[in-house]
């Protein structure tokens, strides 16, 4: 599915990295019988061969927004800037609140892939999946995500 973010969204999640397919799969693994995996279900143990690869959000509801609050070095030095602390709509706009609200509103994982066009870097290609994350397995109270990079097809 094509939309105004920088990307394509895919809520059919066919994802091609085997990467991105195994963290898909830890994540569904922690999942719980009512709902969404929490937080907590997460161990950074477990997840070492993820983490420079990994970010982590968290809603801002008195600002309709969401916060960055974990970028892996892996991002941060292929994108070439680390927006840690910053809001998702500084970074991506509107766009980009619309990507995280769906994700939060339909409690659903999205993928998304393009190039790294939003810093100039179009001869970069990212694949990437978002996944809701909630206490109370209902309501969304975080993200995590993984972003993998290689060139962009020619």
């Amino acid at each position: 599915m094509d939309n105004d973010f920088r990307g394509n969204w895919d809520t059919e999640l066919a994802l091609e990295n085997p990467r991105l397919q195994e963290f898909f799969s830890y994540w569904q693994q922690k999942a719980r019988p009512e709902g969404l995996p929490a937080r907590s279900d997460f161990d950074p143990v477990e997840m070492k061969g993820f983490l420079g690869h990994l970010f982590l959000v968290v809603p801002e509801p008195e600002i309709d927004d969401f916060r960055y609050t974990l970028i892996g070095t892996t991002i941060t030095s292929q994108v070439g800037i680390d927006n840690t602390g910053r809001t998702v709509g500084e970074v991506f706009g509107a766009p980009g609140l619309k990507l995280y609200r769906k994700v939060r509103d339909e409690r659903a994982p999205i993928r998304v892939h393009g190039t790294v066009e939003w810093r100039r870097k179009e001869f970069l290609a990212y694949e990437s999946v978002l996944l809701p994350l909630a206490d109370d397995a209902q309501s969304v109270d975080h993200f995590v995500g993984m972003m993998v990079f290689g060139p962009a097809a020619s």
